[in-house]
C-alpha cells in the first residue's frame, strides 16, 4: 500500500515544483525590471503562491505552450506589445526569461526557480514600460506580472520534471510537447521554439 501511495505521489503535479523565495525573486525582478517596482514584485508573487489552485505548480501543458509561443512571436518578433493582453505579455515575458535563463546554463540547481521567476517579472515590467506606457491600468499590470510568474513556474517545473538532471533540457521538453500536437499548428509552434534556440 505504501508502495502504491509512493507511486501516486510520483505522478503528482508538484513533482518538478520548487517553491521560489519571494525576496530573492523580487531582487532578481528589480535588477532586471526596475528597483522602484520591488515591493510590487514581492506582493504579486506572494499572491500567486498563496492561491488555492495548484495550476502554477504543474509543468506547462500543450495549450499553454502554444499560447506562450504565439504571444512571444507576436510581441518580440512582430512588435505587437501595445495591443497584447496582460496575460499574453506575461506569458511572452516568461518565455523570453526562460530563453535567457537556459542560455546562461542556470539549470535546476540552487535558487533556480527564484531567478527564473524574477527574470520573468522583470522582463514583463520592461515590456509594460516599452508598450504604450501609462495606457494600461494598475490592475492589468498586476495581472501581467502574475501571468509572468505563473508561466515561469510552469516552465521551471517542465524543466526539472522533464529530466531529474535539470540542465537546459527544459526547451527540448517543451519542444516535445509542441511536437505531439499533430494538428497543423504543431509545426508552426515547433518552428517558433527553434527560433528561440
Amino acid at each position: 500500500m505504501t508502495y502504491g501511495e509512493a507511486d501516486s505521489y510520483q505522478g503528482a503535479p508538484q513533482v518538478g515544483y520548487q517553491r521560489p523565495n519571494v525576496d530573492e525573486s523580487a531582487r532578481y525582478a528589480a535588477q532586471h525590471g526596475g528597483e522602484e517596482h520591488s515591493s510590487m514584485f514581492s506582493s504579486v508573487l506572494s499572491s500567486v503562491l498563496d492561491r488555492d489552485d495548484d495550476d502554477h505548480k504543474r509543468p506547462v501543458e500543450e495549450h499553454d505552450a502554444h499560447q506562450a509561443y504565439e504571444a512571444h512571436d507576436r510581441i518580440y518578433n512582430q512588435g505587437g506589445a501595445s495591443e497584447a493582453s496582460s496575460r499574453d505579455m506575461g506569458s511572452a515575458a516568461a518565455l523570453q526569461a526562460f530563453k535567457m535563463f537556459s542560455s546562461k546554463g542556470s539549470g535546476g540547481s540552487g535558487g533556480g526557480s527564484s531567478e527564473l521567476i524574477g527574470l520573468a517579472m522583470g522582463e514583463a515590467m520592461k515590456l509594460y514600460k516599452g508598450s504604450s506606457g501609462g495606457g494600461s491600468s494598475g490592475g492589468s499590470q498586476a495581472e501581467m506580472l502574475q501571468s509572468a510568474a505563473a508561466m515561469a513556474m510552469k516552465l521551471y517545473a517542465s524543466q526539472s520534471g522533464g529530466q531529474s538532471g535539470g540542465g537546459s533540457s527544459g526547451l527540448s521538453t517543451i519542444m516535445g510537447l509542441l511536437g505531439k500536437s499533430g494538428g497543423s499548428g504543431g509545426g508552426g509552434a515547433a518552428s517558433l521554439i527553434s527560433k528561440l534556440l
